[in-house]
Protein backbone atom coordinates (compact mmCIF):
# COMPACT_ATOMS: atom_id res chain seq x y z
CA UNK A 1 0.00 0.00 0.00
CA UNK A 2 1.71 3.37 -0.77
CA UNK A 3 1.13 6.21 1.51
CA UNK A 4 -0.19 9.36 0.69
CA UNK A 5 1.52 12.39 0.39
CA UNK A 6 0.88 14.76 2.78
CA UNK A 7 -0.98 17.69 1.26
CA UNK A 8 -1.46 21.70 2.10
CA UNK A 9 -5.47 20.26 2.04
CA UNK A 10 -4.71 17.52 4.12
CA UNK A 11 -2.68 19.59 6.58
CA UNK A 12 -5.63 22.26 7.01
CA UNK A 13 -7.84 19.69 7.86
CA UNK A 14 -5.59 18.71 10.74
CA UNK A 15 -5.36 21.95 11.80
CA UNK A 16 -8.80 22.45 11.76
CA UNK A 17 -9.85 19.49 13.65
CA UNK A 18 -7.31 20.19 16.12
CA UNK A 19 -8.98 23.94 16.87
CA UNK A 20 -12.63 22.07 17.08
CA UNK A 21 -11.45 19.91 19.67
CA UNK A 22 -9.30 22.89 21.19
CA UNK A 23 -12.59 24.57 21.09
CA UNK A 24 -15.13 22.28 22.63
CA UNK A 25 -12.55 21.36 25.90
CA UNK A 26 -12.37 24.91 26.12
CA UNK A 27 -16.31 25.35 25.67
CA UNK A 28 -16.57 21.94 28.35
CA UNK A 29 -14.33 23.71 31.02
CA UNK A 30 -15.96 27.17 30.95
CA UNK A 31 -19.41 24.97 31.58
CA UNK A 32 -17.85 22.79 34.73
CA UNK A 33 -16.45 26.28 35.89
CA UNK A 34 -19.89 28.23 35.68
CA UNK A 35 -21.48 25.03 37.29
CA UNK A 36 -19.42 25.16 40.33
CA UNK A 37 -19.94 28.35 41.50
CA UNK A 38 -20.34 27.75 45.49
CA UNK A 39 -17.74 29.24 48.18
CA UNK A 40 -14.72 26.46 48.95
CA UNK A 41 -11.69 26.86 51.00
CA UNK A 42 -8.46 26.64 49.29
CA UNK A 43 -5.14 25.91 50.72
CA UNK A 44 -2.21 26.12 49.32
CA UNK A 45 1.01 26.20 51.04
CA UNK A 46 1.19 28.77 53.49
CA UNK A 47 -1.75 30.46 52.25
CA UNK A 48 -5.72 29.38 52.88
CA UNK A 49 -8.60 31.31 51.48
CA UNK A 50 -12.25 31.64 51.20
CA UNK A 51 -13.08 32.39 47.62
CA UNK A 52 -15.61 31.20 45.08
CA UNK A 53 -15.15 27.54 43.23
CA UNK A 54 -14.79 29.35 40.18
CA UNK A 55 -11.03 30.68 40.77
CA UNK A 56 -9.74 27.54 41.98
CA UNK A 57 -11.61 26.06 38.89
CA UNK A 58 -9.81 28.47 36.33
CA UNK A 59 -6.33 28.63 37.64
CA UNK A 60 -6.05 24.50 37.54
CA UNK A 61 -7.07 25.11 33.80
CA UNK A 62 -4.66 27.51 33.16
CA UNK A 63 -2.08 25.52 35.33
CA UNK A 64 -3.20 22.44 33.22
CA UNK A 65 -2.57 24.22 29.86
CA UNK A 66 0.51 25.83 30.23
CA UNK A 67 2.45 22.46 32.03
CA UNK A 68 0.55 20.54 28.63
CA UNK A 69 1.93 23.26 26.54
CA UNK A 70 5.38 23.61 28.33
CA UNK A 71 6.09 20.16 28.75
CA UNK A 72 6.66 19.23 24.68
CA UNK A 73 9.32 22.34 24.44
CA UNK A 74 11.35 21.06 27.74
CA UNK A 75 11.25 17.41 26.30
CA UNK A 76 12.52 19.29 22.61
CA UNK A 77 15.03 21.21 23.98
CA UNK A 78 16.78 18.00 26.74
CA UNK A 79 16.47 16.00 23.63
CA UNK A 80 18.60 18.19 21.48
CA UNK A 81 20.86 18.91 24.49
CA UNK A 82 21.55 14.83 24.12
CA UNK A 83 22.24 14.66 20.30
Amino acid sequence: MEARPVTEERKGMARSWKLWAIGIVALLLVIFIAENSQEVEIRFLFIETQTPLIFGLLVAGILGFLIGWLAPIVRRGRRGERD
